[in-house]
């Protein structure tokens, strides 16, 4: 059994006649200590697709059409608000994409992770005391005693995300959603929180959703990826088999398009000709088609579904 698992997710917005489908058909899992990639260009669906399915998105304006999301034996998609709280920060942690938005400016950095294990977990107060310094310690932050008696503003932004992974993780849960959680930092930064994650997912065994734009932070973090076009998963396998044989002509355009060292000076990069078509404005069949070399009379007609095995494409004219 997998350890968090979406079927068939379809999520729109707005309201009566002028709700607008955004993620349609969406299936994945992930297991206990495995790490799942989600990657596409801004604006295909991968944080929503991911925030609905832990029901995190206010509703309205945002509406689970259809779909079941199972976390081990319990269904996400059948709890009322009440019943999913001790589900968010206790067995789900969330490092969400700006820390200094989600860190609450008017209280201390000791405040808000002593509040969350008041929260999810009940301990003496000694024992919060010890597993919050213990916490910042193990996330590489330095003299803890110090920063938690800190604002989040008087911490810089490598310190901001340090400290929103260990709020993530200070009840240990068993799922970890990090929606970019490396976009803001310099190189050095990202690699010591990459290497820090697959430390703690070795650690607590718990697995981890990364949503990304970043193909090279997926090679060297994830087990699998699944990539998304336009609100749909294109492809789906683990990742060494897609960097190695992408077979969806997006996947392949998307590789093709990371700079290499190797590049003879002055040439251009490759790149996808066109648009992502907006939600609300896609075309039937394959919504990738109208970019396409490989596109053919049923991809502008029928929409494709994912087969294969244990590498799945949605695409009625895969490369070999």
């Amino acid at each position: 059994m997998s350890l968090f698992r979406v079927d068939d997710l379809a999520v729109s917005f707005g309201s009566g006649r002028s709700r607008v489908s955004v993620v349609e058909g969406v299936s994945f899992g992930v297991d206990a200590g495995e790490t799942l990639g989600i990657v596409g260009e801004s604006g295909c669906g991968k944080s929503v697709t991911v925030m609905s399915s832990i029901r995190l998105l206010p509703s309205p304006p945002s509406h689970i059409d259809r779909g079941r999301v199972m976390l081990r034996d319990v269904d996400v998609t059948a709890l009322s608000r009440r019943q999913l709280r001790p589900l968010w920060g206790g067995r789900i942690g969330v490092v969400f994409q700006d820390p200094m938005t989600s860190l609450n400016p008017t209280f201390t950095i000791g405040f808000q992770l002593r509040e969350a294990l008041k929260l999810h977990r009940q301990l003496e107060a000694d024992v919060i005391e010890e597993r919050v310094l213990a916490m910042l310690a193990r996330v590489g932050i330095s003299a803890p005693a110090r920063r938690l008696e800190q604002y989040p503003h008087e911490l810089s932004g490598g310190l901001r995300q340090r400290v929103m992974i260990a709020m993530a993780l200070i009840c240990e849960p068993e799922l970890l959603i990090a929606d970019e959680p490396t976009t803001a930092l310099d190189v050095t930064l990202q690699a010591q929180i990459l290497a820090m994650l697959q430390d703690l997912r070795r650690e607590l065994g718990m697995g981890i959703v990364l949503i990304t734009h970043d193909l090279g932070v997926v090679a060297g973090f994830c087990d699998r990826v699944a990539v998304m076009y336009a609100g749909r998963i294109v492809e789906q396998a683990p990742v060494r088999a897609l960097f190695a044989a992408p077979r969806h002509p997006y996947t392949h355009g998307l590789l093709a398009s990371i700079p290499r060292l190797d590049t003879p000076k002055g040439r251009a990069l490759p790149v996808i000709e066109g648009m992502v078509p907006a939600p609300g404005a896609r075309p039937a069949g394959c919504a990738f088609a109208r970019r396409c070399a490989r596109a053919v009379e049923a991809c502008r007609s029928d929409t494709p579904v994912l087969a294969g095995g244990d590498h799945t494409v949605a695409c009625w004219n895969p490369l070999p």
